[in-house]
């Protein structure tokens, strides 16, 4: 099978493998991405301004001070010291937004992940994936520059700790993850190699939303067998359908929140709308009723 770009970029092979239904993979990785990126805000936020400052600052003082150096030499000086030291400033947070990533010293091994609200199971797919990536011999990363020309990357960019942000769909945010040697890239990142087989070799089987098969991401069986004996439950009103589903919907969100783990994921409230639907749809057969 032939396969294009777009196939071949890491966020399209990641979301085939992290959950059978795409769009709530897509959803899942960007909670995740978002999650990281707001937990670095403010180390990133210097780093941004830190770009723009080196590239504005220096030139306009250096233009300031061929101007001013004509009218008085000592005025001139402070102009041109002012410009060195608004280089060395921004260069500093540059080097240390890098280090922030990838540590000190050389890159012998890559820096433990920084993920946020990630299940496990999450976390254990996309480390696979990117030591899959890093291994010596492996398939080769690439992006194209603005000539459409093929650029490849050297597999320790994967090492930084803010390696995930590399799935996002946002160029800003990719470039927050900057190369080993500080080069700041925001482009896609794409694998030359066939997914299909990446795929097949992670040998990572898909999530499910829910419901029978290979994999529940949730304890759905759990929360709705915490519902038996319920007093409130069994004063529901069934006559009115939707406000007894918002009811039953809650009750499962509290017990996913209560029994949540150290990552704190839990399932959407559109998620568990089918299984609040069918305890409804039980409860009403068996014929519980409100008391009178």
């Amino acid at each position: 099978m032939d396969f294009g770009d777009e196939d071949r970029s890491l966020r399209r092979i990641v979301l085939r493998f992290l959950n059978e239904d795409e769009d709530q993979a897509g959803r899942e990785l960007d909670d995740i991405i978002r999650a990281v990126s707001e937990h670095i805000g403010r180390e990133s936020s210097i780093y941004t301004w830190a770009v723009p400052a080196l590239l504005i600052i220096p030139p306009l003082l250096l233009l300031a001070y061929l101007v001013v150096s004509l009218i008085s030499k000592t005025a001139g000086n402070l102009l041109f010291g002012a410009a060195q030291l608004s280089c060395l400033i921004p260069l500093y947070f540059l080097w240390k937004w890098g280090r922030f990533q990838y540590g000190s010293g050389r890159l012998w091994k890559p820096r433990d992940a920084l993920y946020v609200n990630a299940s496990d199971d999450t976390k254990e797919a996309l480390e696979k994936f990117f030591t899959y990536l890093r291994r010596e011999g492996g398939p080769k990363t690439y992006y194209r520059d603005r000539k459409g020309e093929k650029r490849y990357l050297e597999r320790r960019h994967f090492f930084g700790s803010l390696r995930v942000l590399l799935l996002s769909e946002f160029g800003a945010i990719r470039a927050l993850c900057l190369s080993p040697d500080g080069r700041r890239i925001s482009e896609t990142i794409r694998v030359d190699a066939d997914p299909d087989e990446i795929i097949n070799a992670l040998q990572i089987r898909p999530k499910r939303a829910g419901g029978p098969g290979r994999y529940v991401k949730y304890p759905y069986s759990d929360a709705i067998i915490s519902l038996i004996g319920d007093d409130q439950l069994a004063a529901l009103d069934l006559t009115d359908e939707r406000a007894a589903i918002a009811v039953i919907k809650r009750h499962l969100s509290q017990w996913f929140e209560d029994h949540a783990d150290e990552s704190g994921d839990v399932p959407r409230g559109d998620l568990l709308a089918p299984y609040a639907r069918k305890v409804y749809r039980r409860l009403k057969m068996v014929g519980v009723r409100a008391e009178p």
